[in-house]
């Protein structure tokens, strides 16, 4: 049940977060917006882990490519601001929810990093259609 809780809160400030990155948009351009979200969050949660977590941040042991995580990073946090400022931060979260979806679905089949792998089945497929068609109303309704 705490888990609900905090993918709820996860997306309610993830609403939030994007709505003042698409508001960033109109002072900086859309790497200056990575930059300045980025540098925060390394910043807080480098003072986390030495602080708090009392740990030397080090990079030995992870598998390489974990990293690229980075590069998804700022491309997820450029392109959102870009088209909230275009389309608005609901049809932005609406249609990104259908890429998360899909990506998610791939990754729990394959069993892809380390992920408990769950086969997608056809008697799912309902589900995201219906997802689908709810997104398509908030876009388009």
């Amino acid at each position: 049940m705490v888990y609900f809780i905090f993918l709820i809160l996860a997306g309610i400030f993830q609403g939030f977060m994007v709505s003042l990155n698409g508001q960033l948009g109109n002072y900086y351009s859309l790497f200056g917006i990575c930059f300045f979200v980025h540098i925060i969050a390394a910043v807080l949660l480098f003072l986390y882990i030495t602080l708090k977590e009392k740990k030397k941040i080090t990079f030995r042991g992870v598998p390489k490519y974990v990293y690229t995580v980075g590069f998804m990073g700022v491309i997820m946090v450029a392109t959102s601001s870009w088209c909230t400022l275009h389309i608005g931060a609901t049809a932005m979260l609406s249609l990104s929810v259908i890429g998360q979806m899909i990506s998610s679905a791939i990754v729990d089949h394959r069993g892809w990093f380390n992920a408990t792998e769950r086969p997608f089945h056809l008697k799912q497929l309902p589900c995201y259609l219906l997802v689908l068609a709810g997104v398509l109303v908030v876009v388009y309704g």
